[in-house]
């Protein structure tokens, strides 16, 4: 892993673009129950991480999207009680037609 993220580093650097070692975490998908870890690199320290997004979509160490159903089923909630007068409204002057 520690080749890996060198060989990363090394072409990206050839770019003109840096690591952000605030940012940056890794994620080791595995069976096993591992507390989480930080990694040391060249003298930088990565935090590992359980889940994290990308492009909308959580991806975690089980590989299942329990969690994201969970939260869009959260979030669209959210938003219907939010505009739940206006759906009322809505439904209401279709009736009247």
């Amino acid at each position: 892993m520690i080749d890996t993220f060198i060989k990363l580093k090394n072409e990206i650097l050839k770019h003109g673009l840096t690591v952000n070692v605030h940012k940056t975490k890794y994620l080791k998908c595995t069976k096993r129950q591992d507390k989480p870890k930080y990694i040391n690199i060249e003298n930088k320290e990565f935090e590992q991480v359980k889940s994290f997004k990308y492009l909308g979509s959580t991806v975690n160490t089980d590989n299942t999207i329990e969690e994201e159903i969970k939260e869009r089923i959260s979030l669209g909630n959210k938003v219907f009680f939010t505009n739940k007068r206006c759906f009322k409204v809505s439904l209401y002057l279709k009736g009247q037609s």
